[in-house]
């Protein structure tokens, strides 16, 4: 009884419900799992602490480096998180070691450290592999990198501003899923603001071709007329979505599919405002 009393009240929002994990701490997938791989051993950890100590001695961070991931190492990491606008945990992740081990890069920063071509070379060697660079490395951050690295960062979801920063680097140094071939790989050489007003067109259209052919009887709109209705009907698809009893399947996460029903929206769209202007009425 009293279990069957708590589980309604959790349910209420009354009570907080515990963690659902096993122990007495939840688990912390991204900062308490390491990466692993087959040189993973006490010695790789080791070495990779020795490394970061002198990475931080190298930047007048740490004075004396102790080979354990002590206090004071982990007070040193948060200042260096907070000088670089990371998130203040004390715990080397691929976003700081990628802050600690490569520099930023940008088309107006190529001649200020002599490392930099080489961090260059690098970037341009994994962009070259990606396909997104046309051009064999050559160390120099021209505008064709500069528009390679905004390709890539459209890709995968990152801030297109063709500066290579930590998540930048994190991605390029694996942090990514298996890029899938896309049916229009050119779309992704456009600026990321004209991507999304080409996808508000998109549906415009294939409401405009559901309107013009289709199969229901009656007369077609002028186009201005059509071209309003079309418009005014993209805020009812998310609604005729849920209200139809269609099935959602693998096959829609394909580009065509995916915007199949703006199309049925444009078939239905008599229906669709007269019941709009009853429901008005």
């Amino acid at each position: 009884m009293k279990k069957t009393i708590r589980l309604e009240n959790m349910f209420l929002g009354w009570i907080k419900s515990k963690s659902l994990f096993l122990g007495a701490k939840p688990v912390y997938l991204f900062t308490k799992r390491p990466i692993l791989h087959q040189d993973f051993t006490s010695k790789f950890l080791q070495d990779a602490i020795y490394q970061l100590q002198a990475i931080l001695q190298d930047k007048n961070l740490l004075s004396n480096p102790s080979g354990k991931f002590d206090c004071e190492t982990v007070e040193v990491v948060k200042e260096f998180q907070r000088q670089n606008n990371l998130h203040i945990d004390g715990i080397v992740g691929p976003l700081t070691w990628a802050c600690l081990c490569y520099p930023k890069l940008s088309s107006s920063a190529r001649n200020q450290e002599p490392k930099l071509p080489d961090a260059v070379k690098e970037l341009q060697s994994i962009l070259y592999k990606e396909g997104t660079l046309k051009k064999e490395p050559d160390g120099y951050f021209d505008k064709q990198t500069e528009r390679a690295v905004k390709c890539f960062q459209r890709i995968y979801g990152l801030k297109d501003d063709g500066i290579v920063g930590a998540a930048t680097w994190a991605v390029l140094l694996g942090m990514r899923q298996k890029r899938e071939k896309s049916f229009f790989p050119i779309l992704y050489l456009q600026p990321l603001q004209s991507l999304f007003l080409w996808k508000q067109f998109l549906m415009i259209f294939c409401i405009l071709l559901g309107i013009y052919y289709s199969p229901l009887p009656g007369s077609t709109p002028h186009l201005n007329t059509a071209i309003a209705t079309a418009y005014g009907l993209t805020c009812v698809v998310p609604f005729l979505l849920e209200s139809l009893p269609l099935k959602q399947s693998n096959q829609q996460k394909l580009l065509l599919f995916e915007y199949a029903p703006y199309v049925l929206t444009g078939i239905l769209w008599k229906p669709i405002l007269d019941f709009l202007l009853k429901a008005i009425k």
